[in-house]
């Protein structure tokens, strides 16, 4: 039994991939408005989602303790430090708080934030557990970041369109994209843990053709719709995924060092252009980089996260 930590309970929200729900929340509020700034609406629209996405990622480690024991991860959870039972309570309380608050918005807000809710635990519980389902888990992080929650934050400032599905999927394709070659790092403990990825279903080689296909695509359809957000970080990652590809043909192994370049470059964009959109949002990043840094090295003496995304 670990000694307890009060900030255990804030940092098991991972606050790390939070960043893209904010990201393609305020990236989704731009596009829908076609014009930056916070609002009220905009600030209580990110607490709610960062309380539902919180307590989805809380759920996510508490279903994939094994898997993250083997990948050497996570371990808050995996490894002790919160209970299951604490985690469980957090949770709970944090959906009821982002329920409660998302009522004082429009309904499709709410509505939105229902999807991506059943979306979080259709994704990690079983007998759904579509992160162990093939293809599938491509798909729910593809609707689930790339649409659901850029309609999230669309949906706080205008109605909603059907169109609006159309106007997302660049950003569908490539976070498809991107999944997919994170699924590729972690064959081996999935493997082990019997999760069933995409990656495992497919292979290698034909996993890495996908993956570049699709951020193929996007580079095309964002220049189509002429959406530069998207298409700075989708051309700029395209040649890592091009040579991932080409690595896994050559070699027949994958390079895992420029594999986990390839995803974490466009996740960099997209948030560099998030702060360069709503510039009060690197100070928000600051704080968070500094806190993390600060949590790690105290609790556990080790450096985390690092600039190049370690």
């Amino acid at each position: 039994m670990h000694k307890f930590h009060p900030f255990d309970y804030l940092f098991i929200l991972r606050p790390l991939i939070l960043i893209p729900s904010w990201n393609f929340l305020l990236i989704g509020t731009y596009i829908a408005r076609g014009k930056s700034g916070f609002t009220f609406e905009l600030v209580l629209g990110l607490i709610v989602y960062t309380c539902i996405m919180g307590g989805t990622y809380i759920l996510n480690q508490i279903t994939d303790r094994e898997t993250d024991r083997i990948n050497r991860k996570l371990f808050l959870l995996s490894d002790g430090y919160v209970s299951v039972k604490a985690a469980y309570g957090e949770m709970i309380c944090l959906w009821i708080l982002g329920l409660g608050l998302s009522f004082t918005l429009n309904s499709p807000f709410f509505l939105f934030v229902v999807i991506s809710l059943i979306l979080g635990i259709l994704y990690s519980v079983p007998p759904f557990k579509l992160k162990g389902r093939p293809i599938l888990d491509t798909l729910a992080n593809g609707i689930g970041y790339g649409m659901i929650n850029f309609g999230v934050g669309w949906v706080l400032f205008r109605g909603f369109e059907w169109s609006m599905f159309y106007r997302f999927m660049p950003y569908f394709l490539s976070i498809c994209a991107v999944f997919i070659n994170t699924t590729v790092i972690d064959m081996e403990g999935d493997a082990k843990a019997h999760e069933h990825t995409t990656a495992l279903f497919l292979g290698e080689r034909a996993v890495t053709v996908l993956s570049t296909l699709l951020m193929a695509a996007a580079v095309i359809l964002s220049s189509v719709l002429r959406d530069v957000v998207c298409l700075v970080p989708a051309a700029a990652s395209l040649p890592l995924f091009l040579y991932v590809m080409f690595y896994v043909f050559i070699k027949g192994t994958t390079n895992r060092r420029m594999t986990i370049a390839s995803f974490r470059l466009p996740g960099l964009l997209f948030t560099v252009i998030a702060g360069i959109l709503y510039p009060a949002y690197f100070v928000v990043l600051i704080v968070v980089f500094i806190g993390m840094r600060l949590y790690y090295k105290h609790r556990f003496d080790m450096v985390y996260p690092t600039l190049a995304g370690g």
